[in-house]
């Protein structure tokens, strides 16, 4: 990135403080890489649940739409089909959960991730506004001092403490605190998400005979046939399953 360049040149430039921007440079530089991975954990999350939503949910959803407005026969067939259109776009978007009173909702979990996100995006969008224009006065007083060297001048003549601030910035304690924070946050209510996903999945009797009670049985079956496509998505690998697979493992031994 950007900032990642920058702060590689201005330690090689060393500056009038060069020990301990050094030192405070090593820290920036794993401060930015928590973040980016932080981010591709969001951005993971983000973007495919977007996709599931326009192409699974939206755009099925829609073909469904024009085959059953085709067969209406009346403006109520029409209205229906509408309403079930509407309806089943909030159910396959995770909206209709009602819950069991007792755990949190898909559409409180849904919130909490989205909520977590945008609280990092703005904290991040921080980081990076301060720091480069830390970078950029500190390469304006670079310059100054290679100015008034080429004209046999003395370069630096006082020390000049801004020359170094951003990485004084970026290793402060304070915002790795946060990013592994929000990480964590972030790693928790996603896991939970998955979890009780994949549970209302496990639910869902798909064998199950549409005699009894077919109106029901189809309805079920709409709100969860879209699940197994968006477990699929998150966890395409199998590596959030291991994780929660290794740490109720770990849990064990502790407690036994």
């Amino acid at each position: 990135t950007a900032l990642n360049h920058s702060i590689l040149v201005e330690t090689k430039a060393g500056g009038a403080d060069a020990p301990a921007i050094g030192e405070a440079a090593e820290h920036s530089s794993y401060l930015l890489r928590r973040i980016s991975s932080t981010r591709q954990t969001m951005l993971h999350f983000i973007s495919n649940l977007q996709n599931y939503l326009m192409f699974e949910v939206l755009e099925g959803g829609w073909e469904g739409l024009e085959r059953s407005i085709k067969k209406a026969k009346s403006l109520d067939d029409v209205i229906l089909a509408h309403n079930s259109y509407l309806g089943e776009i909030v159910e396959k978007s995770l909206l209709g959960d009602k819950g069991d009173g007792e755990s949190p909702t898909l559409e409180t979990l849904l919130q909490k991730l989205l909520y977590i996100a945008l609280k990092f995006g703005k904290f991040q969008d921080h980081i990076f506004t301060n720091s480069l224009a830390g970078l950029d006065k500190a390469a304006r007083i670079r310059k100054k001092v290679e100015e008034r060297a080429e004209k046999g001048e003395w370069g630096r003549t006082t020390l000049d403490t801004e020359e170094g601030m951003v990485f004084r910035y970026l290793a402060d304690a304070k915002l790795f605190e946060f990013v592994e924070h929000t990480a964590n946050d972030f790693e928790k209510v996603f896991s939970n998400l998955l979890k009780m996903m994949s549970k209302q999945v496990d639910q869902v009797d798909w064998t199950s005979s549409l005699d009894e009670d077919q109106e029901e049985t189809i309805a079920v079956v709409k709100t969860h046939d879209a699940l197994p496509f968006l477990l699929f998505r998150l966890d395409f690998s199998g590596y959030y399953a291991r994780q929660a697979r290794e740490k109720r493992k770990q849990a064990k031994m502790q407690h036994g």
